[in-house]
């Protein structure tokens, strides 16, 4: 088999395995990430922050999956209330007694921002998330999440490079009636995009469960030729941190993705954290790719981190791997 026939077939099995797994972006540091996977896991990290993600994936084909996220949350803190007696010449603020309550609920708000490209196409989303966590005991407490938002696909003929069908080395003269309808036809789609998601977790573990992209193609607005097809997309998530000695916590995770038809999805993670300042570990995608992550705290508000991949499938022929930065401000 020659070269050229070699890398025409792995961009068809890379792009059909992109149309049939991949509708939503792959994450590397998903451990750092969590509420891109699910808006229950906010609770998980109980503080208000904002992060900036991008990923640049299977460098070397051109038109590659390119991923820029946005995020953030904050945490609902109650204003206490001050009650002046306007009949004392002085004023005096009067604390009122709080309410005892057995359970006393959290909440959270964030958002997202997403720009994803991949070949000839890119999704744009913005979504509002919203977590309520509910304490089941003084270790124990488990978080309902929801997340609405606005998600437009487009396809851009400038991008696709589409074969002749009678003979591959000439420019393309028609006959692809599914590339046709893509360039002909009105080829903007923008839909209702919502997920919701359950999390349960104590100070060391944490198990997430997640659906998005719900609604699917049930709310498009305007009109559109072309069905980009969105499907529902499952996913859990299940780590546990282990604490080997002072200053030195190491935690494993697994995360399982599903969407119909494709198969199941394995991820597999360990970060190591040293000192509550560093961190490193590596990532594993079952049948796809293997790769490192590294990461250090610059102060208390600021993380940067930073993952490089390698794919472990015969695509690693033509490719130069794939690179992830993550930029996080807490405040």
């Amino acid at each position: 088999m020659s070269r050229l026939k070699m890398l025409l077939m792995c961009l068809t099995v890379m792009l059909t395995s992109i149309a049939t797994s991949q509708q939503l972006p792959q994450y590397r540091q998903f451990l750092l990430n969590k509420s891109l996977y699910n808006p229950a896991a906010m609770a998980i990290n109980n503080q208000s922050f904002v992060s900036l993600v991008g990923r640049w994936q299977m460098l070397g084909f051109g038109l590659e999956p390119k991923t820029i996220a946005l995020f953030g949350q904050t945490k609902i803190r109650k204003k206490q209330k001050i009650i002046f007696n306007p009949a004392s010449r002085i004023g005096q603020e009067i604390l009122p007694i709080e309410k005892k309550r057995n359970i006393k609920l959290v909440h959270f708000v964030g958002g997202e921002i997403l720009s994803d490209q991949y070949g000839a196409f890119q999704a744009t989303k913005f979504a509002a998330n919203y977590a309520l966590s509910i304490p089941l005991n003084t270790k124990w407490k488990a978080t309902i999440g929801l997340s609405l938002g606005l998600n437009n696909h487009s396809f851009n003929p400038a991008r696709a490079v589409v074969l002749n069908v009678n003979d591959p080395m000439l420019p393309y003269l028609g006959g692809d009636l599914e590339y046709d309808a893509f360039s002909q036809g009105k080829i903007n789609q923008l839909n209702i995009d919502g997920g919701a998601g359950l999390t349960l977790n104590n100070s060391d573990f944490f198990i997430s469960l997640a659906a998005k992209q719900v609604p699917r193609n049930f709310l498009t607005i305007g009109n559109s030729s072309v069905n980009f097809d969105q499907r529902i997309h499952w996913n859990a998530m299940a780590g546990y941190n282990f604490s080997i000695a002072n200053g030195l916590d190491i935690q494993p995770a697994v995360l399982i993705k599903k969407m119909t038809p494709s198969q199941l999805s394995y991820e597999f993670s360990a970060l190591a954290t040293i000192n509550y300042i560093f961190w490193a570990g590596v990532n594993y995608h079952l049948g796809a790719s293997t790769g490192i992550m590294v990461g250090m705290e610059v102060s208390d508000e600021l993380k940067i981190g930073y993952s490089m991949e390698f794919a472990t499938s015969r695509i690693n022929y033509f490719s130069n791997g794939g690179h992830e930065i993550m930029i996080s401000y807490a405040f």
